[in-house]
């Protein structure tokens, strides 16, 4: 009672929130010597703040980190799936099955008809041939290939490339006294290069229409 009596001259004025009935917010003056309660209050925010202050830390840092934040701020870096040759690439396929399967969709949308027939071609490793087709009838109509006796005169020192270009202007020649002015050109499933490539300009320079 003798302490209870003894004046205070400190106190402490805050804002804080009452449980009772009361449900709005009020100031309230508490004395140094009762603090327990409004403190503990205090203390519980503050670490409810810490605890959101943390979260949001590592929450924040797992974005950064995400792709979808990669994607909104550089969209180059967006994981794409591995579509390279050797992730692509199936080793029970043979190269040789590859072509003719390239070869099969190729002659799906090219075929050869009377008015304008198919001018196929056919490579190995030392030799280049070419054929004029028509697929109505099944028939070729002419041909011409490395292999033939009576061109090896031609070809003789001439370095593939340049055989393949006599073949084409051949095969031209042939084409036209047979009466054929236009032809629809089929790579047989090869790219369009090298010795493919130049019975094509071959063709055309002996006059024959693509």
């Amino acid at each position: 009672a003798k302490h209870a009596a003894k004046p205070h001259f400190l106190s402490v004025y805050f804002f804080s929130f009452t449980f009772s009935s009361h449900t709005m917010p009020h100031y309230s003056t508490i004395g140094v010597e009762e603090p327990t309660q409004t403190w503990g209050f205090a203390a519980c925010l503050a670490g409810v703040a810490v605890s959101c202050l943390v979260v949001g830390t590592y929450v924040g840092q797992a974005i950064v980190g995400s792709s979808l934040y990669a994607a909104m701020y550089n969209p180059s870096v967006v994981a794409r799936p591995d579509m390279s040759l050797a992730a692509t690439f199936n080793p029970r396929i043979t190269p040789a099955e590859r072509r003719e399967r390239r070869s099969m969709s190729i002659r799906r949308k090219v075929s050869g008809t009377d008015e304008r027939p198919r001018l196929s071609v056919f490579r190995s490793n030392n030799h280049i041939y070419g054929q004029v087709i028509d697929d109505d009838t099944q028939k070729t109509l002419v041909a011409a290939g490395t292999v033939e006796k009576d061109l090896a005169a031609q070809l003789d020192g001439k370095k593939p490339v340049e055989q393949a270009e006599i073949i084409g202007k051949v095969l031209a020649e042939r084409a036209k006294a047979a009466g054929i002015e236009k032809v629809v050109f089929d790579r047989n499933g090869y790219k369009y290069h090298g010795r493919v490539a130049a019975v094509a300009d071959g063709a055309r320079a002996g006059g024959l229409d693509f």
